[in-house]
């Protein structure tokens, strides 16, 4: 039993000495004394007793000058211990120059509720035991030993009354401590469960992505892994750009779907060996809008629709299907659209072999600032020489 209550006051101390103090209940804390300080004060004291209520007063004063400044403090634990600090100095100034009335007797329960509450046990306890002990030797040793301000059996009932207050204060607090670390404890538990939920959900929706990705592919037999091929330069070209995290993974996702709108092409249009007249061409360039259409408002898949939208757009505005240029569209189109036209210039196409890489950096270069955008270039032309980047 009591290996149990020490480590359930190790536990409760270690939490109060890691956490942060909560402010905004302290001033709350700090405004109730007052109140009750005030009241009391006003009742029992008045100005028949000027030196115990102006006494009284300046506690009240100190209370509220650290409400106060709590918010704007730069440290407040350092504050909080020089309210402490306030509260026991003229908690024995009362103590020596109080009657015995029964004003004196607040302190058995607002010296430790206020410390406690206001410090916990790190800070608290300390405070409230150096104001127990010294209010003990002064009834017993200093100057109130003997004195006529107290009854003799006051010297037993005044501490006995404090000390038994403390240790229910620290009963509390400890009880309260341990139920707040355990409830963050099942928090804490139920955020990792939730991650683990979110990382499956988006590990699942990854894999239904590159399904349809690869469905689309599949239906072009001339561009058969171009999807997968784009999805990871493009994640290549972001990374190198800054892009991390969600933000690197909606790029992937984005450019994994950038050509779905094929899917609503015909085959024969799709796999035409030759040429395209001017009307199958206009049909192809549909593949942007029936893209657009199937991903956009998919709240599960975030931007995803931006690849398939604008991959054809040019920096120049002379692209299809808007005639969007520069910054009216976000960063990660033209991350993609560079991503595509490397793929479509290092692979083997039915109307021509792939290119090599001194080539496709000329043609980059040659079309920075009309058709592609200069700051995805650069990063792509820098990857290509290093070599992180490596075509057919």
């Amino acid at each position: 039993m009591l290996y149990r209550i020490w480590s359930l006051l190790k536990e409760a101390y270690h939490y109060e000495k890691h956490s942060t103090l909560d402010s905004d209940y302290l001033r709350q804390v700090l405004t109730l004394a007052v109140v009750v300080l005030f009241a009391l004060n006003l009742s029992c004291n008045g100005l028949g007793r000027p030196v115990v209520f102006v006494l009284t007063g300046l506690i009240c004063l100190v209370l509220l000058m650290v409400e106060w400044l709590l918010p704007r403090a730069k440290n407040e634990k350092h504050l909080v211990m020089f309210s402490n600090t306030a509260l026991i100095v003229m908690g024995l100034l009362l103590l020596v120059l109080n009657e015995n009335d029964g004003f004196q007797n607040l302190w058995f329960f607002l010296m430790p509720a206020t410390l406690f509450v206001q410090s916990g046990l790190p800070i608290g306890l300390p405070f409230c035991t150096a104001y127990g002990l010294a209010a003990t030797c002064f009834l017993w040793l200093g100057p109130l030993a003997g004195s006529t301000l107290y009854r003799r059996d006051y010297a037993l009932f005044y501490p006995a009354a404090y000390w038994s207050f403390c240790l229910l204060m620290i009963t509390a607090d400890i009880f309260y401590k341990h139920y707040r670390i355990r409830q963050e404890q099942s928090e804490k538990e139920m955020e990792r469960e939730v991650r683990a939920t979110i990382c499956e959900a988006r590990q699942l929706m990854v894999s239904s992505v590159a399904a349809i990705s690869q469905m689309i592919d599949e239906k072009d037999r001339y561009t058969s892994e171009h999807s997968h091929r784009v999805a990871e330069y493009a994640r290549l070209i972001g990374a190198h750009m800054g892009f991390a995290g969600e933000e690197l993974d909606s790029l992937y996702r984005s450019a994994l779907l950038h050509d779905i709108g094929k899917i609503a092409v015909p085959d024969a249009i799709l796999n035409k060996p030759s040429r395209l007249t001017d009307e199958e061409f206009d049909i192809m360039k549909q593949h942007t809008v029936w893209g657009r259409k199937i991903l956009e408002g998919l709240e599960f898949l975030p931007q995803a629709d931006c690849g398939a939208s604008y991959h054809h757009e040019r920096f120049d505005g002379k692209g299809y299907p808007a005639g969007l240029k520069g910054g009216q569209l976000p960063e990660m189109v033209w991350i993609i659209s560079v991503a595509d036209a490397l793929d479509a210039m290092g692979s083997d196409r039915c109307y021509r072999g792939h290119c090599d890489r001194d080539y496709i950096i000329g043609e980059f270069r040659k079309l920075s600032g009309t058709q592609f955008e200069p700051a995805a270039v650069k990063a792509v032309v820098e990857l290509l020489e290093s070599g992180e980047i490596a075509v057919q």
